[in-house]
């Protein structure tokens, strides 16, 4: 585990202890820190290595890198590409951004089984 994974371990262990021990009455909007550091903490740890093994995720990769060389054989002009990267990182962006809310909303779902359940 390197020095990053580490910290954000830590973190994690101190948020969780804070507010399953310290503020068991804890509402969600002053919880939002804390939703952050988990989701933070899995989308830097757990989510490559889940990649790397998901069968489903590697075909799509691999679909979504020839569509890319098939683009990279259009004659664009410069201007073209520059719409076509703002484009995609816009879509990327919106991507990366669903991700880190259903990480969240994964999370709190987590804490009321959690909370039902004590």
């Amino acid at each position: 585990m390197n020095k990053k994974e580490q910290k954000l371990k830590k973190n994690l262990y101190k948020a969780l202890t804070e507010y399953f021990i310290h503020n068991s009455k804890n509402s969600l909007p002053s919880s939002e820190s804390i939703l952050d550091q988990l989701a933070s903490f899995r989308m830097e740890t757990g989510l490559p290595a889940a990649l790397r093994q998901d069968k489903k995720y590697q075909k799509a990769q691999k679909n979504c890198n020839k569509a890319n060389e098939k683009m990279q054989d259009l004659n664009l002009t410069p201007q073209q590409w520059d719409t076509i990267d703002a484009t995609i990182t816009a879509e990327n962006n919106a991507s990366i951004e669903y991700i880190r809310i259903a990480y969240k909303q994964r999370i709190i779902d987590a804490f009321s089984i959690l909370r039902e359940t004590l």
